[in-house]
């Protein structure tokens, strides 16, 4: 079933339709919950809320052309409201300071095939370097495979602020990289 036909099956009360979504989606939602909380079992309690709802709420939801696009921005929405709450709790800082925790790890045997240790590290160092929403954007569009319009709904932008802030977010991350190649590569240069 594709992902269409089981959101409109959870609509009709369909249960196991709810368990299709959710095993399809959950870990891609783990993951992307962990880039803003580093508590995981506070991302898996959101997770298990949004799907709760879902049941809950199930005759009132209208259709759906993406249902990993609705369950990014809904789990996104029910992390920043758990943030805020946290925020308002313990700290002093301004509920809109939200931080896009993004570490792009990539699979051991891939970096040990494709990518020394030093350039892993470069590339890391240049991500490290860009701002919370640069992270987040080019995490979503690379990592989970969103396309401009996706993106902009869950990051709560108009389509052509998405594709601004896609491009100068590469763009910041190109100079980067140049920037820390450079630096590696004189470390290698003989000294007289």
């Amino acid at each position: 079933m594709s992902d269409i036909e089981l959101w409109n099956a959870l609509r009709q009360g369909q249960k196991n339709a709810l368990e299709c979504i959710y095993r399809d989606h959950a870990e891609v939602l783990l993951r992307y919950g962990r880039k803003f909380i580093a508590d995981g079992q506070l991302v898996e309690d959101c997770i298990q809320d949004l799907f709760v709802d879902l049941w809950n709420k199930r005759e009132g939801l209208g259709e759906n052309d993406s249902v990993r696009k609705y369950l990014l921005v809904a789990l996104r929405r029910r992390i920043f409201r758990v943030m805020e709450r946290e925020v308002k709790k313990v700290a002093t800082e301004e509920p809109e300071e939200r931080h896009f925790q993004a570490d792009f790890s990539i699979d051991q045997q891939l970096i040990q095939e494709e990518l020394s240790a030093e350039k892993s590290n470069l590339l890391q160092k240049a991500l490290d370097s860009l701002s919370d929403r640069q992270r987040e954007v080019i995490y979503l569009k690379f990592f989970a495979e969103m396309d401009y319009p996706e993106i902009s709904e869950v990051m709560g932008l108009n389509y052509q602020s998405a594709r601004n802030l896609a491009y100068r977010a590469l763009e910041a991350l190109r100079d980067a990289m140049l920037v820390l190649f450079l630096q590696w590569w004189l470390n290698f240069l003989p000294t007289n």
